[in-house]
Order: C-alpha cells, then structure tokens, then sequence
C-alpha cells in the first residue's frame, strides 16, 4: 500500500531555497511507494493546524522543510497521533535534526523520508506550551528574543548577538523543585533538555536522551569574560559537563521559579510565562521519521 504523506514548507524559515526544495522533491520522493501533496505554511500556528487536520485524515506522515520552530509547530499538531514527523532540515540550527542525526543534504534527507523508518520519541510542556527540542530560561532565551528581531538568519548572525549579550547579561535567582527537593541557583541560564543541544551542534546537556521519559536540567553559571571562549571550545566539543560552570538533574517534572523579567524561549522561539513555570514530560508521545 501507497503511504500518505504531507510536505510543508516554511517560506520565510532559516537559509535554504525553498524552490530548490520543490525541484528535489518531485525528482527524489518515490510516487511509486508514496503519495504526496505539497503546501507552504502562510501564517504563525499554520503548520499546527495542518498537520492537526492531517492526522485527523490518518496521513502517515507530516514532513516539514523548516528550522525548529517550524518543526515545533508541526510536531504539536501530531503529538499523540500515529502520523509521523518528518524533518528537511533548512533552518538556521536545527537542534532536533542534529540530535537526531539526520542527513543535510536535501536529497539525502528525501532518501530518509522514502526509506520511512519511525521512532518514538518524548515531548514535553511548559505551563501547558509544547516543545520537544529544547527550552531555555535566561540567557539563551535572551539571545533568542535578539534573535527573532534580525532579517538576516544563519549561524554568524546567531553567534554575533551571542557576543554582544554575554558581555552584559546578569545572572539571575532561581528556584527549583523537583523529585521532592529544592534547590537555589544563581545561574546564566537553566536549559530543560530533550535533546542535548541548541543546534548547530551545540552541546549543552551531553547526556540527554530523547526517548526516556526524563528531561535534563541544565544549570549553567557565568564564566568570566576571558573564559567565556573555552566554554564556547567545550560546547561544542560535547565537554561542557565536564566545567565547574555546568550541573545537571534528570527528572520527569520540574517546577522553577524565575524573577518577573527573565525571558523564556521553547525550542528557540521566545514565548510569555508566568514567573512560575511548570515542565512536564510526555514519553514516547511523538512518531519521528529517523535515519
């Protein structure tokens, strides 16, 4: 039997060209193993509802041509469905689909959807909010809210506004509870992990795994300026575990409390809490097309 699939396309995401993303696909999808329809996303909350409205017609899958937070977007409209996610990854990071170690090039990443191989994998919620890459409180969700305001996408835009809110950011006060203990911090950032990285292979919890039913806290402390690009070396080295700057839970639940201006991003896309937010795990809740 044919599969059913729908592949979306984000226009205005991340760096690739999306035309190019149209001529491979009629060249590399399967129409002997597959039927496809192709649709561009026209508005934020666009590929939620279409994916919702696909799951609901029993599609196999959903794949989405995008960067994490298009790949958010979709994936919140087929968590606890069984049509699976797929993933072109043409965003500026890409956390997911670097963890997940997909393939870049894009008719390689078509050889990986025809091939149609599944996992499961775990989401997560924040005050009721999906994710499933990765959520960050303080610094790195400053350096998204900076980064949602620039036209010009792609790493060396990212790694810029990096430099220029490191030098300037203030650590902030927070509280943690969590497996019936609280514990207080004064730390840069807290990341909640479901993946180990931002993207771009930027290892921030090392250890996490996307399919255990925990999410990794990462408590990360200010390093001094002139130490700033050895923490930069071991990010992406999959060694920041290894500083004294870096402490990490693993947990199902976690509750934190924030003061009221620090900034909060889920998988990379800065959002509104209360000061008080809520992390869940939802195990084994998303169907991923995977290599």
């Amino acid at each position: 039997m044919k599969r059913n699939i729908l592949i979306l396309i984000n226009p205005v995401s991340g760096i690739s060209n999306k035309d190019r993303i149209r001529q491979i696909l009629k060249e590399k999808l399967d129409d002997s193993g597959l039927d496809f329809q192709v649709k561009f996303t026209s508005y934020p909350g666009h590929g939620t509802e279409l994916a919702q409205e696909a799951a609901k017609k029993g599609l196999d899958a959903v794949v989405i041509a995008g960067g994490d937070g298009s790949v958010n977007e979709v994936a919140k409209g087929l968590v606890n469905t069984n049509t699976a996610l797929g993933i072109l990854p043409t965003g500026s990071g890409n956390g997911l689909a670097h963890f997940l170690q997909l393939p870049f090039n894009l008719s390689k990443a078509f050889d990986n959807i025809n091939a149609f191989r599944v996992k499961k994998i775990d989401t997560f919620t924040i005050n009721g909010k999906f994710g499933c890459n990765l959520s960050g409180v303080g610094f790195d969700a400053k350096v998204a809210v900076e980064f949602s305001k620039v036209k010009r996408r792609g790493f060396w835009s990212y790694f810029r506004i990096v430099l220029q809110e490191y030098v300037t950011y203030e650590s902030q006060n927070y509280v943690l509870e969590f497996d019936g203990k609280t514990i207080h911090r004064k730390a840069l950032m807290v990341c909640f992990a479901n993946s180990n990285q931002f993207g771009n292979n930027a290892i921030i919890a090392p250890g996490a795994s996307a399919d255990d039913g925990l999410i990794d806290i990462c408590i990360i402390s200010k390093a001094p300026l002139v130490e700033a690009p050895i923490m930069g070396t071991m990010l992406v080295s999959r060694l920041i575990n290894r500083t004294h700057y870096a402490e990490y839970f693993k947990t199902h639940e976690v509750i934190l409390h924030k003061p009221e201006a620090v900034p909060v991003h889920i998988d990379g896309d800065p959002v509104d809490t209360e000061n008080t937010i809520h992390v869940k795990v939802n195990p084994l809740s998303l169907n991923v097309i995977v290599p």
